[in-house]
């Protein structure tokens, strides 16, 4: 694998509202289908309620009609940009755990359905590793780092909890995260309203909060003071001209893109908090963790260090098995060869030397065109790096090194090995 060989397509929250609504709106069936369409394989697919990402590692020509919008990213860029994802610098909220588990979630699916490879578990296995790392060593992820945990405290900060009643509409992660925080607050009645009853009830089990099979809007507004939407409703649930309406105080907490909430009404007894109002606060976030970001980005310099020299080391072996693959190709058929001219008459010393030439010319031909190329091309000091190397390695004993002698020896077993398979 080359290091210019991971390919990103994505969207996420920077982009224009309607048009990554737009986006988050199609299934993964489709996704899958337009990136089977377009070559791709291999491939794992990153989805989260404000970010879409497909992750592959082929060249191909993409149909840019199948993917409207996107910003395509490959090579270092590509690896960098993942890593930054896991160590949470790409989040809305800098820092936030959240996303680990989700790229851990999207590798794990790619590779139930066999659509990873040695690459792409790779390059994702180390992010998430990394982005353990950066959570152990900086303050990164310390204090309110999720959106959820940022909006029951603004819930908390405008009195909306503490003997509260709270209906939480959505039975999915993300409404089960917003649970979890808003059960720490004291005196908070909390209702879990939706239409799965299997999810419902063991969300309500779990967390110990009371689980209702209802969608009625009006009636889940008349219960509740506050109301925070956590779904993934391609439409939004609650209307404009129902807030209108609205005769009581009342705070409105929207996590789900595309929304649930419609925003831009004109009353003023309830407030509305969407994911573009917490925008703010996330600015707010990022700026009090200025130090910690760059201890994390130089974390990530080293690591595209490390990956570099996973990559050239795969690559280096790789390179080596096609070598002694084509030698021990060659030596066969020049044997053929070499035993067909000793049986048509010719001597056996002519048949040898003409076999051994033979073998040295194809097997050295191709990286001696490489160094005449590299002449031309006027890379000094690769040629001379290479040769100064090379020149270690021509067998005089008083000039190699106990490391050089033991590799000298290696490839000697090697050729040993090979010859007695013949």
């Amino acid at each position: 694998m080359l290091v210019s060989d991971l390919r990103v397509i994505r969207w996420d929250f920077r982009m224009d509202d309607e048009k990554l609504e737009n986006i988050l709106k199609i299934e993964d069936d489709e996704i899958n289908s337009k990136l089977s369409r377009n070559g791709i394989e291999k491939r794992v697919i990153l989805r989260t309620c404000n970010r879409l990402e497909l992750y592959y590692d082929v060249d191909v020509n993409v149909n840019m009609d199948d993917f409207q919008n996107a910003e395509f990213i490959r090579g270092e860029d590509a690896i960098r940009h993942i890593l930054r994802v896991s160590a949470g610098l790409e989040s809305m909220s800098v820092g936030e755990n959240e996303i680990l588990r989700q790229i851990k979630e999207a590798l794990d699916i790619a590779m139930k359905r066999g659509r990873s490879n040695k690459f792409l578990s790779m390059i994702f296995t180390r992010a998430i590793k990394l982005g353990k790392e950066i959570r152990e060593k900086t303050a990164i992820s310390h204090g309110k780092v999720s959106i959820p945990s940022i909006m029951v405290e603004q819930m908390a900060m405008r009195g909306f909890v503490n003997g509260k009643k709270i209906g939480v509409i959505g039975t999915g992660k993300m409404a089960a995260t917003i649970v979890k925080y808003l059960i720490k607050e004291p005196k908070a009645e909390i209702t879990i309203f939706g239409r799965n009853d299997e999810a419902g009830m063991e969300l309500a089990q779990l967390f110990g909060v009371s689980f209702r099979r209802n969608l009625d809007m009006n009636d889940i507004i008349n219960q509740c003071d506050g109301i925070v939407t956590a779904t993934s409703s391609k439409t939004p649930l609650i209307m404009r001209n129902v807030l209108e309406n609205i005769k009581k105080r009342m705070l409105f907490i929207d996590i789900s893109n595309p929304k649930n909430v419609e925003d831009y009404f004109t009353n003023d007894l309830i407030e509305l908090i969407n994911l573009e109002v917490a925008n703010n606060i996330m600015n707010e976030n990022r700026k009090r963790k200025e130090s910690d970001i760059v201890v994390a980005e130089n974390m990530i310099d080293t690591e595209m260090l490390k990956i570099y020299s996973k990559i050239a080391e795969s690559e280096i072996e790789e390179y080596i098995s096609t070598i002694y693959g084509r030698g021990r190709e060659v030596l066969i058929n020049e044997i053929d060869k070499c035993i067909s001219a000793i049986n048509n008459g010719h001597s056996m010393e002519a048949s040898l030397e003409a076999m051994g030439n033979s073998i040295i010319n194809k097997i050295l031909a191709p990286q001696t065109l490489v160094l005449k190329r590299m002449v031309r091309e006027k890379k000094t000091e690769t040629i001379r790096e290479f040769l100064n190397s090379s020149r270690n390695l021509i067998p005089d004993d008083s000039s190699h090194d106990h490391e050089d002698q033991i590799e000298n020896q290696s490839q000697q077993d090697q050729n040993h090995r090979l010859f007695q398979t013949l």
